[in-house]
């Protein structure tokens, strides 16, 4: 028997190598390819897990791996600024934004953050430690592709 990753492991290959648009050819190509037998319905659900999505390539709609994490690149786009002081940090975002913002950053563990405080607009994040708030600062603005407006 065949374990998840290893299947989406195949399914991913197929989709970076192979043009395919549905299903049952993907059932298909992982018993060619890899030897591995399974069906529609697993394909479906293993699809919708790796976030494949379909796209129109030369007027076919064909199954594409995501080019980007969506909650990042809502969080980028969200992004106004990055502050911080001797204790806290300071995310300004766009109107409406910063809840988001803050779930996103609660979730993420490697970023030394005990937690986050969001209204409208802000994001209050404390660090695990202030000893480190410029480097956990830079984490963040890492993590989520923020790029630091230079000073003239």
């Amino acid at each position: 028997m065949i374990d998840v990753v290893t299947r989406q492991n195949a399914i991913k290959e197929l989709l970076t190598k192979i043009a395919i648009s549905d299903q049952n050819q993907l059932v298909v190509l992982l018993k060619e390819n890899y030897k591995i037998e399974t069906n529609q319905a697993v394909v479906s659900r293993d699809l919708r897990k790796l976030g494949v999505v379909k796209k129109m390539i030369n007027g076919v709609l064909t199954y594409e791996m995501p080019d980007i994490d969506v909650s990042t690149e809502i969080v980028r786009l969200a992004l106004i600024d990055i502050l911080h002081n001797e204790s806290m940090i300071v995310i300004k975002t766009h109107p409406g934004l910063a809840a988001f913002v803050g779930d996103c950053i609660d979730e993420c563990a490697d970023l030394e953050v005990l937690g986050c405080i969001s209204g409208e607009n802000v994001v209050f994040v404390t660090p695990q430690s202030i000893k480190n708030i410029h480097k956990i600062c830079e984490k963040i603005c890492e993590k989520f592709q923020f790029k630091k407006k230079k000073d003239l």
